[in-house]
């Protein structure tokens, strides 16, 4: 209770935070209650510790809910993008007091329907989570050419370490209920959120991917149409190109990669490409995909990698290491050069330069 509490207040008195820090603190300050009502169910030296069962119960549902909150974070830092999910969670707390209202009369009934809600609750918003996640990293290798640098491997904890921990429960639960098995369910589950918690907090401390996160707004790199200056331009800008005219295009595009090499550039972006022919971003999206078979960040990686191919054996490149290589032809980070040129060639960077 007190890692979680400790963790929340470090995040929530963090100088500039984005929406992101907000509701990783948020998470971790509720964890703070829901640990404590848990343990004060069980207290044999609280008076009427049962009564902190229902709001227990009632808690439990909204972790999937927080970890959906944290996975859009990742896409807007404003507010005002949020507030159907502040309605949804509103109308889920309304439940869970009618249910409070009603719960010494029908105390069975309504822990069934509680337990039932929660669970469905958890469900419902972690397999949000997940698709929302995939739906961004499809957008990001849409717009950017590089996007190792935004590492989103603790989203994925989160996710598996919140579906463990749900899993645990349930099955405690099972284990209680239907073989009576002989165990306080609420001191292991306890148990398990703490570790959540701790493991939470020493990766986001460690890698400082969770308290310091990278936000690209969802609607950053989409395309921005031009005004349009007679009817069949607007009809192009609305529809896409023509297959004649996404030919034409498709070559001026490798035209200007074989001369130009733009994808040296890091930082490169649908959106500069585009302006660089002086297009649409969308047409560049549509011949890519429909001429190319590719997106954005596997067709400028493709460049990418044959530019490291062709440095590997040039002389010119002898002095030079590797990574040195890699980097200068655009890649930012070792771990993505390396896992990219393999699923390219085949082989790992060393042993194509010994072949």
């Amino acid at each position: 209770m007190f890692q979680a509490l400790f963790f929340g207040i470090l995040v929530i008195t963090k100088k500039n935070k984005s929406m992101l820090d907000k509701h990783v603190s948020a998470w971790l300050l509720f964890l703070t209650i829901h640990i404590l009502c848990i343990s004060a169910s069980q207290s044999e030296i609280i008076p009427y510790s049962s009564s902190f069962l229902y709001p227990s119960y009632i808690l439990a549902g909204l972790h999937g809910f927080f970890l959906y909150l944290c996975t859009k974070s990742l896409m807007s830092n404003s507010p005002k993008d949020f507030r159907k999910e502040y309605i949804s969670i509103a109308g889920y707390i309304a439940i869970a007091v009618i249910g409070f209202i009603f719960y010494n009369s029908y105390p069975q009934t309504i822990t069934v329907i509680t337990r039932i809600l929660a669970f469905l609750c958890n469900a419902l918003f972690i397999i949000l989570a997940v698709r929302l996640f995939h739906r961004y990293k499809k957008f990001l290798q849409t717009h950017f050419s590089n996007i190792d640098k935004l590492s989103f491997n603790w989203m994925r904890f989160l996710a598996f370490g919140l579906i463990i921990l749900l899993s645990g429960a349930l099955v405690l639960v099972l284990l209680s209920e239907i073989f009576s098995f002989p165990v306080s369910l609420y001191s292991v589950f306890a148990i398990i959120v703490l570790l959540f918690v701790n493991v939470l907090g020493f990766r986001g401390i460690k890698h400082s991917t969770i308290f310091n996160q990278t936000i690209i707004p969802y609607n950053q790199g989409q395309p921005e149409k031009q005004p349009a200056t007679n009817k069949e331009e607007t009809s192009y800008a609305n529809y896409g190109l023509k297959q004649e005219d996404a030919i034409i295009l498709s070559e001026r595009l490798k035209t200007y990669m074989e001369d130009e090499k733009p994808y040296t550039n890091m930082d490169l972006t649908l959106k500069d490409l585009a302006s660089a022919l002086d297009t649409y971003p969308h047409y560049i999206t549509q011949v890519l995909n429909t001429l190319f078979n590719q997106n954005f960040y596997e067709f400028i990686n493709t460049y990418r990698v044959e530019e490291v191919q062709r440095r590997l054996h040039d002389s010119q490149f002898m002095n030079l290491t590797i990574l040195a290589i890699a980097y200068d032809c655009g890649f930012n980070s070792k771990s993505a050069f390396n896992r990219i040129f393999k699923q390219k060639t085949g082989l790992t960077p060393s042993e194509y330069k010994k072949q």
